[in-house]
């Protein structure tokens, strides 16, 4: 969805009311937000309360006049900057000369012609915005440089206009080369070209990776591009900012190798006792012993359900599976799900008619399967309540558990981390349940977002 561009804020200033209404009446149908002071004392905490885009000051005010409002404009850092036109029914040359040296941008004759002042308020708002991102620009140059982190601001085409130290370190780029064709040239990327010069999408996240070769180790680089507009809503840059996290992603990698190799010797083990307790069962009367061969083959199954979750959540890490994905692993649950917690907990399910469960991805009936178990898992001392929404488009999982704090609600999917303090009982898993549903929605070009509060239950809300 595009962004409404925020309206331009003019100050109007005169000690004429009949002045400040014919302002008024040209420039709010062009689009302005028109602010209006009758003083110089009033204007000046107009500005301080919020500075304006421009102010539009008359020159002949009782108390304090246009000039001296000027003069304290100009010699205050955070309001240097504001283009300011002198309005004037005077044309004796020294009042201009006083003018310009106080620091006005223009002057405007009183009276208004209307296509002069519409002209000339445009093209100081215009010459406004860009002077103040050269000013910015020379501060965030001297800032940025200094910087651990690397920095890089581009044209909308992906050229550089701007690079830092650490950047240039990173990735080897300088000023003119254009980021994008780089990056995909150069290094892997954890997202397609496409994700990353779609300029539609405001802020995004995504790896930077180069591989190890003979002379060098592995690089990973966290990157964060934001989208930067100007005024009139047309994109001015695209900063990306640049992390060194190859320390964390080798220890994440290392430990799903772990997890991988445990899991795959599991099977052979596993497979001879399942295979075992079911040539034994039948020839084991009723009674005690067969219970504790069914309680058995029950916690059997459980490992076996559990290495298996778990091969498909690190391939689904490492692979990148996308769309529909294979069914030798997890079968589709996505009413499956459902019914099984039904059975143990008050659920309000609203899925559409015409959705069957063959026609559903499998990756949407794993991520609301995984929603369902975590609420599960981490259920309040209350009975369990789940709203559950599922459509073409859109997920819904709600409940009425513990709820998450909020400085924990940006770890939650990170890989294996748990809130420990909050589990009820025994809790099952490994901490990667919503890792693989944050990784499933985001490669299939989706977004998951969840609104908690504690001791009110959770949401987790998933637009495809």
């Amino acid at each position: 969805m595009k962004e409404t561009p925020k309206k331009q804020v003019i100050l109007c200033v005169d000690d004429d009311r009949k002045n400040l209404e014919l302002l008024e009446a040209l420039l709010t149908p062009r689009g302005y937000d028109l602010r209006l002071a009758g003083t110089g004392e009033e204007a000046l905490k107009n500005v301080a309360a919020e500075p304006p885009d421009l102010i539009l000051l008359d020159i002949m005010m009782p108390g304090m006049s246009g000039l001296t409002v000027l003069e304290k404009l100009r010699a205050d850092e955070g309001t240097r900057l504001i283009p300011v036109v002198l309005l004037t029914s005077l044309s004796a040359t020294e009042d201009r000369i006083r003018g310009i040296e106080a620091g006005c941008d223009d002057f405007i004759s009183k009276p208004f012609d209307k296509n002069e002042l519409l002209t000339r308020v445009k093209d100081l708002l215009r010459g406004s915005f860009y002077r103040r991102a050269l000013d910015e620009r020379e501060k965030f140059e001297a800032v940025i440089q200094e910087m651990g982190d690397g920095v890089i601001v581009c044209r909308p085409d992906g050229t550089i206009t701007s690079i830092n130290h650490s950047a240039k370190e990173y990735l080897g780029l300088a000023e003119g080369a254009n980021f994008v064709d780089r990056i995909f040239e150069k290094y892997t990327v954890s997202i397609e070209r496409e994700g990353v010069t779609d300029l539609s999408v405001k802020r995004k996240n995504f790896d930077i990776q180069r591989k190890e070769t003979e002379a060098f180790k592995s690089l990973y680089l966290e990157a964060r591009m934001d989208v930067l507009r100007a005024p009139s809503g047309e994109i001015s840059s695209v900063v990306v900012v640049l992390r060194d996290v190859t320390s964390e992603r080798t220890e994440e990698f290392m430990a799903q190798d772990f997890l991988a190799l445990i899991a795959h010797k599991f099977n052979t083990p596993v497979t001879v006792v399942r295979e075992a307790l079911d040539l034994v069962k039948n020839d084991v009367p009723e009674g005690p012993n067969q219970e504790v061969l069914k309680a058995a083959e029950t916690k059997i199954r459980d490992i076996h359900n559990l290495s298996q979750r778990l091969i498909f959540i690190l391939e689904a890490q490492s692979k990148g599976l996308r769309g529909n994905l294979s069914v030798s692993l997890i079968e589709n649950k996505l009413f499956a799900a459902i019914e099984k917690l039904n059975k143990s907990c008050k659920i309000e399910a609203a899925v559409e008619k015409h959705i069957s469960a063959p026609r559903v991805a499998l990756w949407k009936a794993i991520v609301l399967e995984e929603l369902l178990e975590n609420a599960y898992r981490f259920r309040g001392k209350d009975p369990l309540r789940l709203r559950i929404t599922v459509c073409d488009d859109f997920m819904e999982v709600a409940d009425n558990g513990a709820g998450i704090p909020a400085e924990e609600r940006k770890k939650i999917f990170e890989p294996f981390y748990q809130i420990y303090k909050y589990f009820h009982g025994n809790i099952p898993g490994l901490g990667l349940g919503l890792t693989l549903v944050k990784k499933l929605v985001e490669l299939n070009k989706g977004k998951i977002e969840v609104e908690s509060e504690i001791g009110k239950g959770t949401t987790f809300k998933v637009v495809f």
